[in-house]
């Protein structure tokens, strides 16, 4: 059991450390989601409180209206966090908006008159730290600024040109995924199997494992795949259970079990596009199914028989790193992957219980569903 612990802690630093590292990469880098939108930092804004705050969320709301913008919005503990006083008329830091292409900062100010504010609102370029443009509204009733704010918004944003940016990715990569891929894959599975009380593998085989899976893109960086895949198991002890000597030959004696399953993967992906290929390092769980009776055979005796099997834990972990190159009308795709059993299988009535470990590498075809423009 401890053992089965340490290899889920490590299974868990590995995959977040994966996952992690790699969606800072893409947010600091892209500024761009994956609907081809650029990435608006909404920062908190000066002023009274209350009517700040609700000039914040309207204008994250009027930028969420225009459509090549997505807003981020950044709380007032995250600009704590970070050491600095909330930003208006200077560009925020790197660190307050990270992933984000455009930065919006603003404040709430008395003006010349009794009962008279002014909101102003300053537009960021992240890529330079450079102030884009600069506007403000007057107003005595916070309803009527409200009114006029979405106006305000737009004029602020028309000063952007804008390069097309749906292409910005795949003019770089020649590369664009579809939303959900479908496909096929099948390949070998080497086997070890470990008993419960020994730390080495006391068997192996090299077995057959393959399936039907789906994928669907979250963003432009992780998707998430699950698997149905059939596969099996040959656990064969060899050894010289009674040896005999006649002339040159010696008799070895060996016990063989095979057992059937399905196995249903989650899978996490960490997508990357250099050139005409995608790679991708992925971590995940499965759960596997039974089917039927272990069917046991001892050589050269010839005993046969059907025992029962199951696991305490029908679950494991996986690591690998998949490859796929578009071929035809959809991808070609091959991945290598690792993993292992949480728990201990027992074969019923034979005292034999074991543990797997695996390495596989599998080929595959998969056809792309709901283009980009579509969405």
């Amino acid at each position: 059991m401890n053992k089965n612990r340490m290899r889920m802690g490590i299974f868990f630093s590995l995959g977040l450390m994966i996952l992690f590292s790699s969606s800072l990469y893409a947010q600091t880098e892209a500024g761009y989601d994956y609907e081809g939108r650029a990435v608006v930092a909404i920062l908190p804004f000066t002023g009274e409180r209350e009517p700040a705050e609700v000039f914040n969320q309207a204008a994250a709301a009027a930028t969420a209206g225009l459509q090549d913008y997505s807003p981020l919005n950044i709380s007032e503990r995250t600009v704590e966090a970070a050491g600095v006083r909330i930003p208006t008329d200077m560009p925020p830091i790197r660190e307050l908006a990270p992933g984000a292409r455009f930065a919006l900062t603003g404040g709430v100010y008395p003006g010349s008159y009794p009962d008279e504010y002014y909101l102003q609102l300053w537009l960021w370029d992240m890529s330079n730290s450079s102030m884009i443009y600069t506007d403000d509204l007057v107003y005595e009733d916070i309803n009527e600024g409200l009114e006029s704010l979405p106006g305000l918004v737009k004029w602020l944003f028309s000063h952007i040109v804008l390069h097309p940016v749906e292409s910005e990715t795949a003019a770089e990569t020649g590369w664009q995924d579809n939303l959900i891929y479908a496909g096929v894959r099948s390949g070998v599975s080497q086997r070890w199997y470990r008993e419960p009380e020994n730390f080495s593998p006391g068997a192996h085989a090299l077995n057959f494992e393959g399936g039907f899976f789906v994928s669907v893109f979250l963003n432009s960086l992780l998707s998430l795949q699950a698997e149905l895949d059939f596969t099996f198991d040959h656990l064969v002890y060899r050894g010289i259970y009674n040896t005999r000597t006649i002339g040159e030959y010696i008799s070895l004696d060996n016990e063989k079990y095979t057992t059937y399953s399905l196995m249903f993967p989650v899978i996490m992906k960490v997508n990357f596009r250099p050139g005409d290929f995608r790679l991708a390092p992925f971590a995940g769980f499965y759960a596997f199914l039974p089917l039927g009776d272990a069917a046991y055979r001892k050589n050269p005796a010839g005993e046969e028989g059907a025992f029962s099997w199951s696991a305490a834990a029908p679950l494991g972990y996986i690591l690998g790193f998949e490859g796929a190159m578009k071929l035809g009308p959809g991808l070609l795709v091959a991945d290598i992957r690792c993993g292992g059993d949480f728990g201990i299988i027992d074969i019923h009535n034979a005292n034999t219980s074991y543990n797997r470990g695996t390495v596989s590498f599998t080929l595959g075809y998969a056809f792309g569903f709901i283009g980009v423009n579509k969405r």
